[in-house]
This record gives C-alpha cells, sequence and structure tokens, in this order.
C-alpha cells in the first residue's frame, strides 16, 4: 500500500490529515523530536503538540521527554483503536448481510425476495427446524448442499420427500446413499423450479434456482403453503417414478399425503380388513393440534362407488379425499391438508395394524 493511500485510509478509520500524516512519518522514521517530525511530516510546527497528545490519547503513539519532546510510534499488535474499530466494522458488514439475505417474515406472510441466495438460505433453516414433513425440489447440486441438514431432519424423525434432477451426464448417488437422508427420493424428468416446504407452513420458491439473481417467494403462511403442496404433488411428485422409499410394507407404517392414504386403504376395507390408524393432526374447527385413533370404516372421494373396483385418479382425490375412523369417541371424518368439510386435518396418518377378515 503507498503512503497516501496508507494516510487516506487512517483518515477513513478516524484519524485527521495532520495526524495520519504525523503517524504515518514516525511509522518509519522510529523515534524523533516532535520539531524534526513537524519538519519531515508537514504539520506546522505549532499544531504538531497538539498532535501528538491526540495520537498518544488515541493510543497510536507514545512520547517522553529528553531535553526536549520525543515521539515514537506503539508497536503494531498494540494498535487497539484500530483493531478495535475493524472488529466493529467487521461485525456491521457480517449484520448487514444477515438483514439483507434473512428478510424478517412475520406469521402470515409472503416476501418476495431478489437473490436465489437467500431463498437457499430461508430453505436451509426451515430444514433445520422442521418437526414433521419435508417436500423439497431440489437439482442435484443442491441436493448434495442440503443433504447434511435434510439428515438431521430425518433423524428427527421428519418425513423427508425430495424431487430429484440430474442431468444424463450426472451420477446419481447410490440407492444406499439416501438411506438416513430422505424418506422418499423420486426422480424427476427435467428442472423444475427450486422448492422447500417443511411442515405444510413454511416455503421457499424459486422459479428456476439456478442463478444468483433469480427472484424468489418465502412464505410462513398454512393457507398461502398449500398451493405450493400442490405444486409438489402433482407436478412434481405423483407422475414420476420412486428410485428410493425408506417405508415399511408391515405395519407400523405412515402416510403423510392423505391421497395415498386413501388409496392404499380403500380395497381392505372394501374386502372387511379391519385398519387400526392414528392420526395426527389439527382439529378444523378450533385450529388445535389433535390426535385421534381408532380403525378406518370407509373411505371417501369425488365419484366413489364403494366397489374398490377402479383406483381414484389423482383429480378425484384433488377435489375430496376422506377417511371415515371409528374411534370410542364416535364417527370422525379425516381428510389432509387444507381439509374444510372434515373434522380432521391430518398431517400424519400412522397404521398400526391391519387385521385381515
Amino acid at each position: 500500500m503507498e503512503r497516501d493511500e496508507l494516510t487516506a485510509t487512517l483518515e477513513e478509520a478516524g484519524l485527521s490529515p495532520y495526524q495520519a500524516e504525523a503517524y504515518v512519518t514516525l511509522l518509519s522514521a522510529g523515534s524523533v523530536s516532535a520539531g524534526d517530525l513537524a519538519e519531515m511530516s508537514g504539520v506546522p510546527r505549532p499544531r504538531i503538540y497538539d498532535v501528538l497528545r491526540d495520537l498518544e490519547s488515541a493510543g497510536y503513539v507514545t512520547t517522553y521527554e529528553q531535553d526536549r519532546l520525543y515521539a515514537q510510534a506503539v508497536a503494531p499488535e498494540e494498535l487497539r483503536p484500530l483493531r478495535e474499530r475493524l472488529a466493529r466494522l467487521e461485525s456491521a458488514l457480517d449484520e448487514i448481510e444477515d438483514r439483507y439475505r434473512t428478510p424478517a417474515t412475520r406469521e402470515g406472510s409472503v416476501t418476495l425476495v431478489t437473490q436465489f441466495d437467500t431463498v437457499f438460505g430461508q430453505a436451509t433453516r426451515d430444514i433445520g427446524v422442521a418437526e414433521r414433513h419435508v417436500q423439497a425440489v431440489l437439482s442435484l447440486d443442491q441436493y448434495e448442499r442440503l443433504a447434511e441438514v435434510l439428515a438431521d431432519a430425518y433423524d428427527r424423525g421428519v418425513y423427508v420427500q425430495v424431487s430429484l434432477y440430474a442431468a444424463d451426464d450426472e451420477p446419481l448417488p447410490g440407492p444406499g446413499e439416501f438411506a438416513g437422508v430422505c424418506t422418499e427420493v423420486r426422480r424427476l424428468g427435467f428442472p423444475k423450479p427450486f422448492l422447500v416446504l417443511t411442515d405444510r407452513q413454511r416455503v421457499s420458491f424459486s422459479p428456476k434456482g439456478r442463478s444468483m439473481d433469480e427472484y424468489g417467494v418465502l412464505v410462513d403462511d398454512r393457507a398461502t403453503a398449500f398451493v405450493f403442496h400442490w405444486f409438489f404433488l402433482t407436478s412434481c411428485w405423483e407422475v414420476y417414478e420412486p428410485i428410493h422409499a425408506d417405508v415399511r410394507d408391515t405395519p407400523p407404517f405412515t402416510f403423510v399425503e392423505i391421497t395415498d392414504a386413501v388409496r392404499y386403504l380403500e380395497d381392505l376395507v372394501h374386502d372387511g380388513a379391519t385398519v387400526h390408524v392414528r392420526v395426527e393432526g389439527y382439529s378444523v374447527r378450533t385450529g388445535r393440534h389433535r390426535r385421534v385413533s381408532g380403525t378406518v370404516v370407509d373411505v371417501d372421494y369425488v365419484g366413489h362407488e364403494g366397489d374398490g373396483v377402479e383406483a381414484p385418479s389423482l383429480v378425484q382425490l384433488a377435489a375430496q379425499a376422506t377417511l371415515i375412523v371409528e374411534t370410542d369417541d364416535g364417527t370422525l371424518t379425516v381428510g389432509g391438508e387444507g381439509a374444510l368439510a372434515e373434522d380432521v386435518s391430518a398431517d400424519r396418518i400412522v397404521v398400526e395394524r391391519i387385521d385381515h377378515a
């Protein structure tokens, strides 16, 4: 760094022009008298004593008397004022970056952001605090970056569903590499928007998810998140084949989608099996968390004939998908995310036992 640049930097750090000139001169001159320093630095002689006094008070120099006043710069490692100012500037920079990249979202809010990095960072944090469910649409690179936090969520008992896109020349992780990270994985046929939906409440979405300047949407609202939930199901999940499924073939096993539960249980109920379930969700009437246990006595959906001959389409189930559950307190209807007509909106349906007829 040239002398002029160093002097200008010290002025930016809070020194006056005379103080900066005197201090830079002392760095190379060592110990000199006040009079000589004034001549060497260009500081007017009448001002040099005030300049040295201020520099000494700030911790930049020391002075001593020897027939006249002498000054010398303190050792660089003792420059606490500069180091403290630098630390404050670095702290301020970190705070500026945090405030810019992480816009505050209030409960029930939708926020438009201007950088994909902001969207990705919020998605990472949301996965880190997810309690029940993660649905994600990711490229292979994005999956690799999120694998650790996804694995942590899986270890907490979170049900993790990932729709994964990889180009033809990109090797997918081996069959065993998804274990312990995801509950279910399906491979997309072509790129999709970046999406992470957690606990049916929080959404991080970017239309392309590949450019740092790509805008995105952050959502913290269950009703709005419901739209993204159905985008995930219809456009990124239902039509693609599974490449990993960490699910049991025998009870107990879990459904996180009412559509899957209705499809699976309809034939069993039609054939006379007694299906014991535990439903975890919330009351449609009060919005409070609710857990019920009982047996499935029927299913219902648009066009349901009750004969079990033909499996319902997603279009039918999108309009209505209901389990009728007999409990000790009476019969309840159980719907999925966004249920309005049922008694309970289910987050999870755990099939605990099946007694075949």
